[in-house]
């Protein structure tokens, strides 16, 4: 589900805020373009404390979930690649878009959530020591399936035909008694990148800027492997003559 917040307010009352020729402004505002961001955002009372979001960021830009803290993107090194969102078990993660513009003698200002395909996880293997196990329940707490019941200081049970294998009861389980392996499928390519070799220049500052090193020198000019990409645009975002294009694959 995407949902929608767009928002109006009259470029008249904002420029008659603003000290200076007011002419001038008006056109100058009607020819910036549309300006767009990005933004992550967790919803801490939806995280399970798996950390596979932290476990395969390429950026080392979440902060591992405990217990009484659930995971934090560190904005100043997030780069948007949204292989956390593809991967977060229980959609706990969202990408927020924004988009601002002037229509019709109005800044137009659009929010909304961006939908993402998720990757799939399943159960390989999973073991506990219920001998070394004191029954203390928290593992079942932040299970999403509710396949572990817990007596309270009595028994354990878990129901292996629901497990998911998030990990989550690994990662919090205080006597780290439990032990889950699981398989987790590909990152989902959403997108389409390629360097237009005629525009390229051979700055390589794309190279410089890759946080994966997916870009490389060949012939004077850049080549992209696409196999360590992860699409964050980086490199679009610094190329000065524009010789690098991303989409939205179709």
């Amino acid at each position: 589900m995407i949902y929608l917040i767009e928002i109006k307010k009259s470029l008249n009352e904002i420029l008659s805020k603003i000290d200076g020729d007011k002419d001038y402004i008006t056109k100058v505002a009607h020819k910036i373009k549309p300006i767009t961001y990005r933004s992550l955002y967790v919803n801490e009372s939806k995280c399970v404390r798996c950390n596979l979001c932290y476990k395969e960021c390429p950026v080392n830009a979440i902060e591992k979930a405990k217990i009484r803290k659930p995971v934090k993107i560190i904005d100043e090194k997030c780069v948007k690649c949204e292989i956390c969102v593809q991967t977060c078990p229980v959609g706990a993660i969202y990408i927020i878009e924004g988009k601002a513009e002037v229509k019709n003698s109005e800044i137009h200002y659009l929010i909304k959530e961006k939908t993402i395909p998720h990757r799939k996880i399943r159960l390989k293997n999973y073991y506990i020591d219920k001998d070394k196990c004191v029954k203390c329940g928290i593992c079942a707490r932040y299970c999403p399936t509710k396949a572990i019941k817990v007596k309270i200081r009595k028994s354990i049970e878990i129901n292996l035909d629901l497990c998911m294998g998030c990990g989550a009861c690994m990662e919090v389980c205080p006597k780290k008694c439990i032990n889950v392996e699981n398989e987790i499928g590909e990152v989902i390519k959403t997108k389409d990148i390629e360097v237009n070799k005629n525009l390229c220049v051979g700055c390589f500052v794309c190279v410089e800027e890759c946080p994966v090193n997916a870009i490389e020198e060949e012939g004077g000019k850049v080549k992209i492997n696409k196999d360590k990409c992860i699409l964050c645009g980086k490199c679009v975002e610094v190329c000065p003559v524009n010789a690098i294009k991303m989409e939205e694959k179709k």
